[in-house]
């Protein structure tokens, strides 16, 4: 989680699509998890909840990079 903080000074170019995608999977994952099991853990809900909108921020990072969304334009 952490080391997607990190990241985020990084270019674009040097994310993994593949990588960002599977963290963003897996956390989900485990939000479910921390939601379903009982007693309800709120702990690893929160850090995965936190670890999920950091590597959907970098996957949007890395779309932006590779040209899948489109650019925002200056209008003068």
């Amino acid at each position: 989680m952490w080391q997607g903080v990190a990241d985020m000074k990084k270019p674009p170019e040097m994310l993994s699509g593949n990588m960002t995608g599977v963290l963003c999977v897996y956390s989900a994952l485990f939000m479910r998890f921390a939601w379903m099991v009982r007693p309800r853990n709120y702990m690893l809900l929160g850090s995965h909840a936190l670890n999920e909108s950091v590597q959907l921020y970098q996957l949007l990072r890395w779309d932006k990079g590779k040209g899948y969304l489109p650019q925002k334009e200056d209008k003068i």
